[in-house]
């Protein structure tokens, strides 16, 4: 059996100023898919599955991967989609099955619904008996055109994700259960007015610890094979925003699949006013404060109104600015923040230099940051991106590390250490972060949240919405019913 794959993500905030065009995704395509593609991490799942039997034959189109960022431009998702359909368009008369490693909240320039159309350009070439599966990240915004052309979705069940790999087997094994059983799939959404950030819904916290566990009891049900959340993603105002409760299964069990889509809905919602930050969050002044005072070093806190891993510029310097004001914080860091003619002109003056800098901008007046930096030592880094420069300084004796390009290098524990800025070397920590990841959850002796101004502040409530439907929490009090 023939099945095509492919890979198109990205998350993207629609409340920077910032654009995406093709040149800041990794690409690959057809066979340099499987060989040299680092962004498909679902996709390896799904490969792995298909692979293992030797009936399949994996058919690739194309890999397309970008750090979450500003809204994509037009040409951009037009190489993607056609990539994607004009490869699976070459082969679909004998094409079984399509299985898609999706995120799940693009956003186009003039496209709010990126998956979607693409979901339904590759169902026009298939046509309605080839089943098409995606695994998506949980915090995909789903669309009815999404729901409408594929057989089934299947989300993550961690945040942080560390189960991509595992999402894609799912989502093959689903696949698989269609074409070789000759199981009709049968997908039901109920959509609730919620938005909700990820720092609010961890799933090792509750609610969505107990959610989780639903969905693991869920699939378990005669006639049923995958159930999700998919949390949709706060930082785009988007007119598909809302969480959804998905349950794939049997068309033959059609009753039981759409009570679970039910079940499963009202089951968010009977906790949606429980969803608070899973890790303690204050405001900045608060967060340094607690910082000073405590013994319970390192204290790592993630700087959440300017998160790259979820789109944001990463280049605000307002919490450097109140680091530098104090003397109380002991060793501190300050990682990572983006100037690309700042690190160009750090690698020009070398080590233990002092440079004066205009660095990133200060919110919300968009003024430079302007600073003495002690260049301490400058190199070249690897991500999944490829090379990025990295410049280690001081600004009045705190730690900085500035990158010349968006990267989420700062979440390697191994990474700051290699700067001799890791846990046993400094006792505040300040990353450019969400929540943060399991490396440095393992090793902080106090975490926070700072809530701060950005392009991911987390004070939903002061975002400025306009395409979002209405009511939606937590920005009204909306009265919901699984059929309102």
């Amino acid at each position: 059996m023939n099945v095509a794959v492919g890979t198109a993500s990205h998350e993207t905030n629609t409340f920077t100023e910032e654009r995406t065009t093709l040149e800041e995704f990794t690409t690959a395509t057809d066979e340099a898919l499987f060989d040299e593609f680092p962004g498909g991490r679902s996709l390896n799942g799904i490969v792995d599955v298909l692979e293992a039997n030797d009936e399949y034959t994996v058919v690739p189109t194309i890999g397309a991967s970008s750090i979450p960022s500003g809204v994509v431009e037009p040409a951009a998702f037009e190489w993607i989609r056609d990539g994607i359909v004009s490869r699976i368009e070459a082969v679909a008369d004998d094409l079984d099955g399509v299985c898609l490693d999706l995120h799940g909240s693009m956003f186009v320039a003039d496209e709010p619904d990126a998956e979607g159309a693409l979901l339904a350009a590759v169902r026009d070439v298939v046509g309605d008996e080839v089943p098409i599966v995606g695994a998506l990240d949980m915090h995909a915004t789903l669309s009815e055109a999404a729901i409408e052309n594929a057989d089934a979705l299947v989300g993550y069940r961690t945040a942080p994700h560390t189960d991509v790999y595992e999402t894609g087997r799912r989502a093959a094994h689903v696949l698989k259960t269609a074409l070789e059983d000759g199981v009709e799939l049968e997908m039901e959404r109920i959509t609730l007015p919620i938005l909700i950030a990820g720092e609010q819904s961890e799933t090792e916290a509750q609610p969505m610890r107990d959610l989780m566990g639903l969905l693991d009891e869920t699939e378990r049900r005669d006639g049923l094979l995958s159930t999700s959340y998919f949390l949709g993603f706060p930082w785009a105002d988007n007119p598909h925003a809302g969480v959804s409760a998905i349950a794939v299964g049997d068309a033959d069990h059609v009753q039981a699949v759409r009570e679970t889509s039910v079940e499963l809905a009202e089951a968010f919602w009977d906790r949606h006013e429980e969803f608070g930050f899973s890790t303690e969050a204050h405001r900045l002044d608060t967060v340094l404060d607690i910082a000073a005072s405590t013994s319970k070093t390192p204290v790592v806190v993630g700087d959440s109104g300017d998160i790259p891993g979820a789109g944001a510029s990463q280049d605000v310097m307002n919490t450097l600015e109140e680091m530098v004001a104090r003397d109380d914080l002991g060793r501190a860091v300050f990682a990572i923040v983006v100037d690309e003619r700042s690190v160009a002109r750090c690698f020009e003056a070398g080590g233990d230099q002092l440079v004066d800098l205009d660095i990133g901008r200060v919110v919300p007046d968009g003024r430079p940051y302007s600073a003495t930096v002690r260049v301490q030592n400058v190199r070249t880094a690897t991500d999944f991106r490829g090379d990025v420069r990295i410049v280690h300084g001081t600004v009045d004796g705190v730690h900085i590390l500035l990158a010349d390009r968006k990267t989420n290098l700062h979440r390697s524990v191994s990474f700051l250490e290699s700067f001799g800025l890791g846990p046993d070397d400094a006792e505040t920590i300040v990353l450019k972060s969400g929540y943060l990841s399991p490396d440095w959850k393992n090793v902080a002796g106090y975490r926070m949240l700072a809530l701060t101004n950005g392009d991911t502040n987390q004070r939903l409530d002061e975002m400025e919405y306009t395409a979002v439907p209405r009511p939606m929490f937590p920005l009204d009090d909306p009265d919901w019913e699984p059929n309102s």
